[in-house]
């Protein structure tokens, strides 16, 4: 239990977001913890969002500050906001997604009991909007991202960060088996030490930070569903994933896990692990592009037979034509002689008289 109720920031990032941001600013109202600032950065939505964020502020008694700025992307975005807390902790919650009642609280008693703790996450669900439960590539995102925690090795209530990067099944499967920002509380001077999101990434760009923090701190895990990440068609994920953004974004994190000095304590077998995996990125990467190569010398070829087969059926028509053109001039010529004017009057008499047309 906790004995005072250190002040807690919950951040909430929108941009576009009027479709679910009643629900979710509802599910903020129904928190339990009472040590609450709400910190809401607008990026520039030209929606209804501001117009809902106005009506939650005058119909809470917690402190609500909006934010407004001209559209920076959603990483900057993300760090405007934490740059305007000032809670101990900050809880964020992206604008589509939902907490449960006891999550702040439950949260913080939990990173409370041990100030080593950087970062806590729980369980989270999966909500579907009703056109993503029959669409084929949320479906797919679905399969890929339910029950993230379980693809851990081994999870405690509190243990080091640095026993989880070290797990031999970091790298299968979904690499953040912590969740996204709407899963996690964290400790607010924990941003002093690992630095800010990085913008240079788009899909990974939370696992970093989760990796970085969990170079430096311990981590705290509830067993226990305490939010709700939504799958909609207008989401960041779907687009990265139709734009095939994820894979290089995944590359592009990966290598900076080698590289980058705030990734120079990482554990040996996980830079072993990660260079096996972008050796089979770069080969795989390799092969696709061969496959493509392939593909295109074929559609070239594809091209050639039809132009050829054109070019044949143009031929067969200009001949068709001509001939054509030789029979009508030989009818024509017919059509104008004696010969053939007699014989037409000859066949005209016979039908008036009746006679049958032998010839």
């Amino acid at each position: 239990m906790i004995v005072s109720s250190p002040p807690v920031s919950i951040v909430i990032p929108t941009y576009q977001g009027e479709r679910f941001l009643e629900e979710t600013l509802a599910s903020v109202r129904a928190q339990t913890y009472p040590a609450l600032e709400i910190i809401i950065s607008d990026d520039g939505s030209t929606d209804r969002t501001l117009e809902i964020v106005k009506d939650f502020q005058q119909q809470t008694a917690l402190d609500c500050q909006v934010f407004t700025h001209e559209h920076l992307g959603m990483v900057d975005n993300w760090n405007c906001a934490v740059s305007r807390s000032r809670g101990k902790y900050i809880k964020f919650l992206l604008q589509d997604d939902l907490l449960d009642a006891n999550c702040v609280s439950e949260m913080v008693e939990l990173a409370e009991s041990d100030r080593e703790i950087g970062l806590v996450f729980s369980r989270r669900d999966l909500l579907l909007s009703e056109e993503a439960k029959t669409n084929d590539t949320c479906l797919a995102i679905v399969r890929q991202i339910e029950n993230l925690h379980s693809g851990w090795s081994r999870l405690a209530l509190v243990q080091s960060g640095r026993s989880l990067l070290s797990d031999p099944r970091f790298l299968e499967g979904c690499i953040n088996k912590i969740g996204e920002p709407s899963t996690v509380l964290i400790r607010k001077e924990v941003f002093d030490t690992v630095g800010e999101f990085d913008p240079d990434l788009c899909q990974h760009v939370d696992i970093d930070m989760w990796c970085r923090i969990m170079l430096n701190y311990k981590v705290g895990f509830i067993d226990r569903t305490l939010s709700f990440f939504r799958v909609h068609l207008s989401q960041q994920t779907l687009q990265n994933q139709q734009s095939d953004r994820i894979s290089t974004d995944l590359q592009l994190f990966l290598r900076k896990m080698m590289v980058d000095p705030c990734y120079s304590e990482l554990p040996t077998c996980l830079t072993s692990a990660i260079y096996v995996k972008l050796k089979e990125e770069r080969d795989d990467l390799l092969a696709r592009n061969t496959t493509h190569q392939q593909r295109i010398q074929e559609l070239e070829i594809t091209e050639s037979e039809l132009q050829a087969e054109r070019s044949k059926h143009l031929h067969l028509i200009e001949k068709i034509s001509t001939e054509l053109q030789k029979a009508q001039d030989v009818i024509t010529g017919m059509e104008s002689s004696k010969f053939w004017k007699i014989r037409t009057t000859w066949k005209q008499t016979k039908r008036v008289l009746r006679l049958p047309d032998n010839d």
